[in-house]
């Protein structure tokens, strides 16, 4: 078989999406390397095999990381360059968007052991999906690898966040995977000043919750002018909150270590006030002025319940009511506080909560986030395609 006869940037002739990078560095698949072009060719004669098609053609999309990584042989790259050159795989800096674009215009399966968790927010019909989304497994009478349909995950709020977080560090630099240490914390954790008093993101009057700078080659640099900047000390330990209506995200704030912040409809000091549009009126009338106080040493979150209604933790996405936190004074010492733990949400009343980022280090405030809505010429040249394509038997 030639795999060249079945590669393809063809949307109306595809059958399979491929997120190549990930197939090659798939060291659960036969071969003896970190990364094995190998696998990738197993996985097209699977793609035949799971079709029942000797034609049937892959829309491979590729990091371009890939072309150059050490761990393929010089005739693994070369191989690599010279589909591309020829237009029979694409490449990109990150494959992930591409391939989400191609599940979701034009409905192609993809085939990656990729959560995509940072793309939920984005593209939510990811979680749960039982179609869209094919995995390669070892098959060694198979000849070598199989193709195997997935289910979505349906994730917790803060491990999308953690997710999201990961992959806006490793686009600046800022996360080192290839060495598997992760964040680079000592520098994240720092203020950054630019040698452009007008920089508008670490100037002299830039806002103090600075985004990440950018890290090339060993050294912290401003991305607007890419000149070197100026350490000028720790930032503020902070821990930001989304509060959620109805399972949409309303507003965010931070929490700092050290300063205990109250939410309520009116509260007084540090705190989210709760805007009456974002209330219908049973959560209005529910929701006391000071609801709950919320505390951070850098470390623990701890909650106290002010109401009147009571406050309640429960597991995001569980399906029991929770833990009602007892209630007292006005004084911190007629009130329990609780110790809240990953992946517990605090629940106001019915359908309004408060969830913690899984954030690590937080930049900046962040709007509410709102799917982004395909374009709707593009969707209808995407089902154009499709009209004459009636499903493949599997």
């Amino acid at each position: 078989m030639r795999v060249e006869d079945h590669l393809t940037l063809d949307i109306e002739a595809v059958d399979f999406a491929v997120d190549m990078s990930n197939v090659v560095r798939n060291r659960a698949l036969p071969g003896d390397r970190p990364a094995d072009l190998r696998r990738f060719l197993g996985l097209v004669r699977a793609v035949v095999r799971y079709t029942r098609d000797e034609s049937a053609q892959v829309y491979a999309v590729a990091d371009a990381s890939l072309l150059s990584l050490r761990e393929l042989t010089n005739q693994e790259r070369t191989t690599l360059h010279r589909w591309r050159d020829a237009g029979l795989i694409q490449v990109r800096d990150v494959a992930d968007d591409r391939l989400l674009e191609l599940a979701d215009l034009a409905g192609v399966p993809v085939i990656s052991d990729d959560r995509f968790l940072d793309a939920y927010r984005t593209y939510p019909w990811i979680a749960g999906s039982r179609d869209r989304f094919f995995r390669a497994t070892a098959a060694p009478d198979e000849g070598g690898v199989r193709l195997e349909p997935r289910t979505m995950s349906i994730p917790p709020d803060w491990q999308i966040s953690r997710k999201e977080e990961e992959s806006r560090l490793l686009a600046v630099g800022m996360y080192d995977r290839r060495h598997g240490t992760g964040a680079r914390a000592q520098l994240l954790t720092r203020r950054w000043r630019c040698p452009e008093d007008d920089c508008p993101i670490f100037g002299a009057d830039a806002p103090a919750n600075q985004p990440p700078p950018v890290f090339r080659q060993g050294t912290v640099r401003c991305p607007t002018h890419q000149r070197p900047l100026t350490d000028v000390g720790p930032r503020p330990a902070q821990k930001q909150f989304k509060l959620r209506v109805d399972g949409v995200v309303k507003a965010r704030f931070m929490l700092v270590a050290g300063t205990p912040s109250v939410v309520g409809r009116a509260p007084t000091g540090p705190g989210l006030a709760l805007a009456r549009e974002w209330l219908d009126e049973r959560a209005h009338g529910r929701i006391s002025r000071e609801h709950v106080e919320l505390a951070w040493d850098g470390t623990r979150i701890s909650i106290r319940d002010l109401s009147r209604n009571g406050t309640w933790v429960r597991r995001d996405q569980g399906a029991d009511a929770g833990r009602r936190l007892p209630s007292g004074g006005r004084s911190p010492k007629d009130r329990s506080a609780w110790t809240l733990r990953a992946g517990e949400v605090i629940v106001l009343c019915d359908g309004v909560e408060l969830v913690a980022s899984g954030r690590t280090f937080v930049f900046d405030t962040e709007e509410t986030t709102v799917p982004a809505q395909p374009d709707a010429l593009a969707v209808e040249a995407a089902q154009a395609t499709m009209i004459e394509r009636p499903p493949r038997r599997r």
